[in-house]
């Protein structure tokens, strides 16, 4: 199983699988659950998901494209 990674000036922001659904994760606060990390991924591109305390994840040019997050194996 895969987990994806981002990194901003913020600390990274991670799509993990959990429960059949894939989260949004920055430092420990889950932003909002989807049903691929590709939804997922698209939905924090456009601050559609819950905000972090910093404000807007929009704002971070994060990119809809899991392509170009980085992908690890969980072990």
């Amino acid at each position: 199983m895969k987990c994806w990674t981002y990194d901003t000036r913020y600390g990274p922001f991670e799509i993990v699988p959990l429960d059949g659904s894939y989260h949004i994760m920055h430092e420990g606060e889950a932003l909002g659950a989807y049903p691929s990390p590709e939804a997922a991924a698209k939905a924090l591109a456009a601050g559609d998901t819950s905000w972090p305390p910093f404000g807007n994840p929009q704002d971070l040019g994060i990119p809809a494209d899991l392509q170009q997050w980085h992908a690890r194996q969980l072990v």
